[in-house]
């Protein structure tokens, strides 16, 4: 019997209140609480055992019932089923369920950790289905079925293997079981047909201590149907406890679970699939829609498992976590196999701590108990482009790896993105690659050192892909159009078939949303990646029917070279021209600017002295100065930021600098924006020159010295003078640093200036305060290493950001 649980709940927090249909999903980070009541019939309570069923609620829950604290889950992506006491329920409508729920993640404890850019969308919520069972007192908690399949396919053994839970009737009247012997016992029902094909042994079982036997019943199926994507054959395995006394047979228990016999091997590098190699033709799914976020009604899921069918895919990957069970059962139906993974991307640092390690192994644990009888799912995987260089990644990777194997002979795998240096592929059955190559050149060279690496193991891409922008159909020439998309997959797919490779996944089959803001995205919105072959709302792309041209090995139509647009702004060379004639008609037209520009950049001493004894420098020209200064600056910063805005290391550093995801989406448009990030930056430059002035004439305070704010303000702004050797060199920036030998020096420069203007800072400091230099430097830079270093502290306690920062840079790095 089964109560469910779907429908309207009551829920509190994020400020609100009210009622939500569950199973759904909320798009922000913090906690609800949700209550209903349910109906329990007075007759049950003595006949039943009650279970809690939940399929997915992201991330923590705690559950009571009646006031009374049931169980707590950690992992949104895995099920849990809790059995109830009987005594936490009462008869009639008053019983009342309540789960406080918390998608807030950590960037230590948690699986998955935190996300940071290009993650999936951390939904938060009751998102997956939700119901009370019933069973008998005593009862299958759960049943492992096998199949083993003769070599010659003739025959196939059926092994089902029960956990049983309950009272045990032999010390006392348990209600409704007669008194007997206990046996355990299924049948095997052709799924299509419903037609009975077998029958296993009947096993007696018992107690054992505390815990009952685990019975296991076999059969021989005669001439079985296997299962395979072309063919995708169902049997219904029945399992039954049964009671039996004399002539008498009584069912206690029943429990179905679907089956379907299939022999996976791997031989030589290759995968085998009954005898036959299989190349794998995948797709990577992302469990999100615009619609519904990550609580996709099942109508949803099927109409996704049909697109995948009808594209030739014979696999999917379900990207970072667990899917919904459902997800599974379309698999067995429609025959599509699946690779399924735990949402473990983390420093080699976290990998070798016990804790974490155990985490993962609970994790790994709940998610193949749950769906090892699925015939669909071909491999376990481990997690995705964690670092695997360390003697702690190989601890972590054995721990996990081992506890798969205990529940399950499946392959195991781990997406990896390291051409050297990796420790721990041996430990896995599958070679499994992320590559990111540009072109086809890097992709074809690192496939091939993949495949000569790893001769004795399937060798498989498991993710590479395109970003496309919607409307963008310019021709393959632009990168980011529908066009691009459909080549890109036509090319790299080619080079798999020609390198032999055992198989290659499509990145990705839907867009999702992240649950970063990103700078490298290049769909429009900090927060949509558009890699899908279908967008998020499943509106087929060209990359849909090139996918499925290569699938089904035919040929595609030409695709149209179009025409590529020049990226870079004229907005730099304008701004700068603009301030350089300003500069240069002050310079030649006044007298007293020309001097005071001469002056404060051959000889500074003289320039703050006079400054301090004179007031020879107007408050006009400190401020144009300022001014042209600071949008120098904001062209260079804004050809730099524009320059590596496809570098994954700055967005995830912007990501931890800036800690406030809204704070990132105002940066990341602006950056994509040289035309208001100049002005943007340049005005908040100059309000922080007016910061400083306003700190340097609070040390008056400190000191004995008469300091007016004509000398803060002039000391302020006259220091950043050297900067305006950037005009001239921000206006050629962007196209300069398209050669990556240019990089270093411009980098070299800007620092180089940044530390002249600093010590010219200390200089001016010095002088209007009449301290000796050596002091104020010492100062100076005291406070600022003071600084850095609290800083350091922050970003390291909060957000662990050195760790993270030092891991991407080093994947990135290795990577090459």
């Amino acid at each position: 019997m089964k109560i469910d649980l779907s429908g309207r709940w009551n829920y509190s927090g994020n400020g609100s209140s009210g009622t939500v249909s569950v199973p759904s999903a909320y798009d922000f980070t913090g906690k609800v609480v949700f209550d209903r009541q349910f109906h329990v019939n007075a007759d049950d309570l003595d006949k039943y055992q009650f279970h809690i069923v939940c399929y997915g609620i992201n991330h923590a829950a705690d559950i009571s019932v009646n006031g009374e604290f049931v169980t707590s889950h950690a992992g949104g992506y895995t099920s849990f089923v809790q059995p109830l006491q009987r005594n936490v329920l009462q008869v009639g409508a008053e019983n009342q369920i309540r789960i406080a729920v918390s998608n807030e993640l950590d960037p230590k404890r948690t699986i998955p950790l935190r996300p940071q850019v290009w993650g999936y969308r951390n939904y938060g919520g009751i998102t997956r289905d939700i119901f009370l069972l019933a069973t008998p007192l005593l009862y299958i908690r759960d049943v492992t079925v096998q199949s083993v399949v003769a070599p010659n396919g003739g025959t196939a053994t059926v092994i089902a293997k029960a956990l049983i839970e309950g009272p045990d009737p032999s010390q006392g009247s348990v209600p409704g079981i007669m008194p007997g012997v206990l046996g355990f016992t299924f049948e095997v029902i052709d799924k299509i047909s419903g037609m009975s094909v077998g029958h296993g042994d009947l096993v007696p079982f018992g107690r054992q201590g505390e815990a009952w036997q685990e019975p296991e019943a076999r059969m021989i199926l005669e001439n079985p149907k296997l299962w395979s994507p072309d063919s995708p054959e169902l049997y219904l395995v029945k399992c039954s406890i049964v009671t039996s006394s004399g002539k008498e047979v009584s069912v206690v228990d029943e429990f179905d679970a679907a089956c379907g016999i299939r022999a996976i091997a791997l031989r030589d590098g290759d995968i085998f699939l009954n005898g036959k190699r299989l190349i794998l033709r995948g797709l990577v799914w992302y469990e999100d829609h615009p619609n519904w976020g990550s609580a996709l009604p099942y109508e949803q899921m099927e109409r996704d498992v049909v697109l995948m069918k009808n594209v030739g895919a014979n696999v999917v990957r379900f990207a970072g976590h667990p899917p919904h069970p459902y997800m599974l059962n379309l698999c067995d139906r429609y025959g599509m196999l699946a690779m399924e993974e735990l949402p473990v991307t983390a420093p080699s640092k976290l990998l070798g701590e016990d804790s974490y390690m155990e985490l993962a192994a609970v994790m790994m644990k709940e998610m193949v108990l749950r769906d090892r009888n699925h015939p669909s799912v071909l491999a376990w995987g481990v997690g995705d482009e964690f670092d695997p260089t360390t003697a702690g990644s190989r601890r972590f990777v054995e721990a996990v790896v081992r506890q798969a194997k205990a529940s399950d002979q499946r392959p195991t795998y781990y997406g990896s993105r390291l051409l050297e240096g990796d420790q721990c592929l041996d430990l896995v059955d599958f070679a499994a690659v992320s590559v990111y190559a540009a072109n086809t050149k890097e992709f074809k060279a690192q496939a091939e050192e993949w495949k000569a690496h790893h001769k004795d193991q399937p060798v498989i891409v498991v993710k590479t892909g395109s970003e496309v922008q919607q409307e963008n159909r310019n021709g393959y020439s632009d990168r980011f159009s529908q066009q691009a998309q459909a080549r890109f997959f036509i090319q790299r797919f080619d080079i798999l078939r020609t390198l032999d490779y055992d198989g290659g996944f499509v990145w990705a089959f839907n867009d999702w949303t992240g649950d970063r803001p990103a700078l490298t995205v290049n769909s429009g919105d900090p927060w949509l990646h558009s890699m899908g072959i279908v967008s998020g709302a499943r509106e087929k792309r060209l990359a849909y029917d090139a996918v499925r041209s290569i699938f089904h090995a035919e040929r595609f139509v030409a695709l149209p070279a179009g025409t590529a647009t020049t990226s870079a702004p004229i907005i730099y060379v304008l701004t700068g021209f603009i301030i350089l004639l300003v500069l240069a008609y002050l310079y030649n037209a006044n007298r007293r600017f020309r001097e005071s520009v001469n002056r404060s950049l051959m000889n500074s001493y003289n320039f703050f002295s006079d400054v301090r004894d004179q007031h020879v420098v107007s408050v006009l020209h400190s401020t144009v100065l300022g001014l042209i200064v600071c949008v120098a600056i904001a062209i260079v910063a804004s050809s730099m930021l524009l320059h590596f805005r496809d570098s994954l290391f700055l967005d995830n550093l912007l990501s931890f600098i800036l800690v406030a995801d809204s704070l990132k989406v105002v940066v990341v448009k602006l950056i994509w924006n040289p035309l208001r990030f100049i002005p943007a930056v340049a005005a908040m430059l100059f309000l922080w020159l007016l910061l400083v002035t306003v700190i340097v004439l609070g040390l008056k305070a400190l000191m004995k010295t008469r300091v007016y704010g004509f000398h803060a303000y002039t000391i302020t702004m006259w220091s950043t003078a050297p900067f305006i050797i950037l005009i001239p060199v921000g206006m050629i920036l962007y196209r300069v640093m398209e050669s990556d030998v240019y990089i270093i020096p411009a980098l070299l420069l800007i620092a180089g200036l940044a530390v002249w203007t600093f010590i010219r800072f200390l200089k001016g400091i010095s002088i209007i305060f009449d301290i000796h230099p050596v002091k104020v430097y010492m100062v100076g830079v005291g406070v600022s290493i003071v600084l850095g270093g609290l800083l350091y502290l922050y970003y390291d306690a909060a957000h662990s950001a050195p760790m993270y920062l030092s891991y991407m840079y080093q994947m990135l790095v290795s990577a090459r």
